[in-house]
C-alpha cells in the first residue's frame, strides 16, 4: 500500500493504490479540494496512474527535507539530565542522529510501537544514535522529560548558548524529527516520522553515507513501480539486508506532511 497521510489538524488524505476504489478524504469546507478531486477520479480508477500521483505527491512532501541541509548543527551546545554541558559535535562525532525536538508536546518514547520498532532495527548499526532535544525554557515543561520511557535514549536540552539560536527558531513549537548527519548538517528537516514505513528506515540508512533525506525518499519513490514493487535491484537488496526478509507482495509505503 502507498498512501500519503498530510498531518494538519484532523485532514488526513490515504489513497490505497491497490484498491478499485476512490480515496477517503477527510476536508473541512474546502470545496475546490473536492472538485479537484473529482476531475482526478478517472485517473485514480487506474491503479498505474494512481501510483504516479501518489509518487509526485510524496515527492513534494520530500522536497523540504532538505530546506536546511546547509545548517550545521556540530556547535550545538546541550545540557544533558544531570546538567552537564556537551558539545554536540564531542557527544555524536561520527554518529548519524535521529533527533526529536519539542518545547510542549513529549516526543514519542518506547510506548509508541512504531517509534520503538524504528529502534530495535537501527541496533544493529553502532553508527546511529537516537536522542530527544527540548528547546525551551521552561523547567517544569523540561522535568516532564522523567516521564518517557525510552530505553537507550538520551534527553538533553539546549542551552542558551548564542550558537543555538538558528536552530531554535527553526525547531519552533511542534514535536518533529530530524535526522543530523555525521558531520553535523541537517540533512532531513522535520523529516520522515517512524509512522512513515520503509521512507523513514530509508532516508535515515543513507543518511549514514551523507546523503539528504529528500534525495533518498525520491530515489526510493522513484524505484517503486506501478504494482508496487521495488524495479531497483539495489534497493532490493538493501530492504533484504536491513529488513532481514523479502518484500512482501507489495510494499507497504507511506509519508506524513510535517511542513
Amino acid at each position: 500500500m502507498f498512501k500519503l497521510q498530510e498531518q494538519h489538524l484532523k485532514n488526513k488524505i490515504v489513497w490505497p493504490c491497490n484498491y478499485l476504489a476512490f480515496p477517503i478524504v477527510l476536508l473541512k469546507n474546502n470545496q475546490m479540494k473536492q472538485f479537484y478531486f473529482l476531475l482526478l477520479l478517472p485517473l485514480l480508477l487506474f491503479n498505474s496512474s494512481c501510483t504516479m500521483i501518489i509518487k509526485g505527491l510524496g515527492k513534494s512532501v520530500a522536497k523540504h527535507y532538505d530546506d536546511h541541509k546547509d545548517l550545521n548543527l556540530s556547535k550545538l551546545s546541550l545540557l544533558d539530565g544531570a546538567g552537564h554541558q556537551e558539545a554536540f559535535e564531542t557527544s555524536f562525532s561520527g554518529k548519524t542522529v535521529y533527533l526529536y525536538v519539542w518545547s510542549l508536546d513529549l516526543p514519542p518514547d518506547d510506548r509508541n510501537t512504531d517509534y520503538k520498532e524504528l529502534k530495535q532495527r537501527f541496533q544493529k548499526y553502532n553508527d546511529v544514535v537516537f536522542i530527544n532535544v527540548y528547546t525551551g525554557t521552561d523547567e517544569n515543561k523540561w522535568k516532564k522529560v522523567q516521564d518517557l520511557k525510552n530505553e537507550q535514549v538520551k534527553a538533553y536540552r539546549l542551552t542558551a548558548a548564542p550558537e543555538n539560536d538558528a536552530f531554535r527558531s527553526l525547531a519552533d513549537s511542534v514535536t518533529r524529527p530530524q535526522i543530523i548527519g555525521k558531520d553535523g548538517a541537517l540533512l532531513g528537516f522535520r523529516g520522515p516520522t517512524p509512522a512513515d514505513h520503509l521512507v523513514v528506515d530509508y532516508a535515515l540508512y543513507q543518511a549514514r553515507n551523507g546523503i539528504d533525506a529528500t534525495q533518498s525518499t525520491k530515489t526510493l519513490i522513484r524505484g517503486i513501480n506501478s504494482k508496487v514493487k521495488f524495479k531497483n535491484q539495489d534497493l532490493l537488496l538493501w530492504y533484504e539486508d536491513h529488513f532481514g526478509k523479502k518484500p512482501g507482495e507489495k510494499l507497504s509505503i507511506s509519508i506524513s506532511n510535517n511542513n
